[in-house]
């Protein structure tokens, strides 16, 4: 009986790139990188070399660096080799600076950075900082920042952190904040208050970020941001607005809006749908939001009536809002006993579904939401 075996390098390129698109591309680099010609030129190939993401995965939502032995190897043999290939870099605070300043990376134009602290954050970004250039050339960041806020000072550090980015990033076009608030406490409305010239840009398309209140996201539409066309906010709380924002003041360029809020609110007559009918040029549309203590139930109708018709381009519409008609413990969001009577249906609409609860106490919830609703022109 004959017998035979395939060596690993008898392979064909083809089979040996599927076999490495199954790990990740800095274990790529690490394993392959100068063992032969033969695998050094298949590491070299666009799909390892144009997006590098330098970090383990520690949990959920953390990150934390690859090992000192890989990084030594990276910094000092690789990274120089392929830094022209390089667009886009994932990196975390403890080896970021000399990820930065292993080489020139002329072509990198993606940049995304775990959980980074302020005070370090704003080293980076400092006139005298060895990786400043890297930040003047990006046109795509991604940040997970760690804030406090257990005084005055931290919070004027953040303040002074992101003026500091838009005055250095002027050639963004993507920006994603994502910041992580620790030891948050009760303080005056005005400590948190955005100045007006923090947040500026006229290169900006799409901004991802997360604020505290309906007046940091009025703040990101009153005109300061005037090329953005896609906005995707996550708000911690909506109270009644401070800001006097002039309703009739429309939002020419934006397409995309991405609305979702942390927590229930009161406000979404006075606060949310004033501001959803200044985008009649919005083409997709996202809201999934807790609407507490309203008389009545967020419908159809209201969405048609209220909303959608001051939207003539929408192609696109995906949510989920759930209404309470009176004032409940946080519990009452999610509860499923002591349910009196339940009604599903979703009239003669195919694209949502809807489902009356009535609690035992008479206290009503509906939940609306998308299957989803996608129209066609």
């Amino acid at each position: 009986m004959n017998s035979s075996t395939v060596h690993f390098l008898d392979l064909p390129d083809e089979m040996l790139i599927e076999i490495f698109n199954k790990l990740s591309t800095v274990d790529v680099l690490n394993s392959i990188w100068g063992v032969n010609q033969r695998l050094g030129r298949l590491a070299r190939d666009a799909r390892f070399t144009h997006s590098l993401d330098l970090t383990t995965k520690q949990s959920y939502d953390e990150r934390c660096s690859i090992s000192d032995v890989m990084l030594d190897r990276l910094c000092s043999h690789i990274l120089p080799q392929i830094h022209d290939k390089i667009k886009s870099l994932f990196v975390e605070p403890s080896s970021m600076q000399r990820i930065l300043r292993a080489c020139a990376y002329p072509n990198l134009h993606r940049l995304t950075l775990s959980s980074i602290e302020s005070k370090d954050f704003i080293k980076y970004l400092s006139d005298n900082s060895p990786v400043l250039r890297i930040f003047k050339q990006i046109t795509d960041l991604k940040i997970s920042t760690i804030e406090y806020y257990n005084n005055r000072s931290q919070i004027h550090l953040n303040t002074k952190t992101y003026t500091r980015l838009f005055s250095v990033c002027q050639r963004l076009a993507h920006l994603k904040i994502n910041g992580k608030r620790l030891r948050s406490y009760s303080l005056l409305p005005e400590e948190y208050a955005l100045p007006l010239t923090m947040c500026l840009s006229s290169t900006i398309i799409k901004l991802e970020v997360n604020v505290r209140t309906i007046d940091d996201c009025l703040r990101l539409l009153d005109g300061r941001f005037n090329q953005t066309k896609i906005l995707n906010v996550i708000i911690d709380s909506i109270d009644t607005p401070l800001l006097n924002i002039n309703s009739q003041y429309i939002l020419p360029n934006l397409t995309t809006f991405f609305l979702t809020t942390r927590n229930p609110t009161e406000e979404y007559d006075n606060a949310i749908v004033p501001l959803l009918r200044r985008m009649e040029n919005l083409e997709t549309l996202m809201l999934f939001l807790l609407v507490g203590n309203r008389p009545k139930f967020i419908d159809d109708v209201h969405l048609s009536e209220e909303i959608l018709i001051h939207m003539p381009r929408l192609e696109k519409f995906i949510f989920n809002i759930t209404t309470i008609d009176d004032v409940v413990e946080i519990d009452y969001w999610l509860k499923t006993d002591d349910i009196e009577e339940a009604w599903i249906f979703n009239d003669v609409l195919p694209y949502f579904q809807c489902r009356i609860d009535i609690f035992k106490n008479g206290i009503g919830r509906c939940r609306l939401c998308s299957i989803p609703f996608i129209e066609s022109s």
